[in-house]
C-alpha cells in the first residue's frame, strides 16, 4: 500500500510542476532563485575578475591630473577586455536570466507606477544608434541613464560598482569603474 501512495505522489508532483514539491519548495519560485542566484554568481565571477585585473595594475597615486586618471582607467579597462578576451553576449545574460529579466521589466513596466517608470528610463536621444558589444566602451557621449527605483527595488541586487543602464530599450550590465559592457539584454523595454 506504501509503495502505491508513493508512486502517486510521484505521478502528481511531476504533472503538476507548478504545484509545491515534495521538499516544500514551490516550482516557478525555486526556478526563479536558482536563476538569481545565478546571475549572481556570473556577476560575482566577474567582479573578481576585475579586482584581479586591479590587483596587478600600478596603484594610482593620488591625483587630481585627469589625463593621469583617465590612462589608469583605460588600463584598467584594457586588463579587464584582455582577461575577458572570449566574453560574448548572454555570458552573463544567459537565456534563463534573460527570461527572468524581462518578465521583472515587464510587469514594472505595466504596473501601476509605470509612467513614472518609463519617463526615468527614456531615451533622451531616440534618434542615435548606438552599437554594443560586451567589452566596448560605454560611449561617453551616451548619458547614464538612470534606472528607476521601482525597478532597481525588483532587480537582483548589484555589487557598487555595477551598474544596471538603458541604451534606448536595451539593459545593460555596465562597469562603473572601467566604463565597459559587462553584458547587455536587447530588445527588453516595450
Amino acid at each position: 500500500m506504501r509503495n502505491i501512495f508513493c508512486v502517486l505522489v510521484l505521478a502528481l508532483a511531476i504533472s503538476c510542476p507548478g504545484c509545491t514539491s515534495l521538499d516544500g519548495q514551490s516550482g516557478p519560485a525555486t526556478v526563479k532563485k536558482v536563476t538569481i542566484q545565478d546571475f549572481g554568481e556570473r556577476v560575482t565571477a566577474y567582479v573578481r575578475l576585475r579586482k584581479s585585473a586591479e590587483d596587478s595594475q600600478a596603484a594610482l597615486k593620488s591625483s587630481k591630473d585627469s589625463a593621469e586618471i583617465e590612462a589608469h582607467k583605460i588600463e584598467l579597462a584594457s586588463m579587464i577586455i584582455s582577461a575577458r578576451s572570449s566574453a560574448r553576449q548572454g555570458d552573463i545574460f544567459t537565456p534563463k536570466i534573460s527570461a527572468e529579466f524581462r518578465d521583472i521589466i515587464r510587469k514594472t513596466v505595466q504596473s501601476p507606477d509605470a509612467q513614472a517608470v518609463r519617463r526615468t528610463v527614456q531615451d533622451k536621444d531616440p534618434e542615435k544608434i548606438v552599437t554594443l558589444r560586451v567589452n566596448g566602451v560605454y560611449p561617453e557621449d551616451n548619458p547614464l541613464q538612470t534606472t528607476s527605483p521601482t525597478l532597481l527595488g525588483r532587480l537582483p541586487e548589484l555589487p557598487a560598482d555595477l551598474g544596471y543602464r538603458f541604451i534606448g530599450r536595451t539593459l545593460v550590465l555596465l562597469d562603473n569603474k572601467s566604463r565597459l559592457i559587462v553584458d547587455f539584454l536587447p530588445d527588453v523595454l516595450p
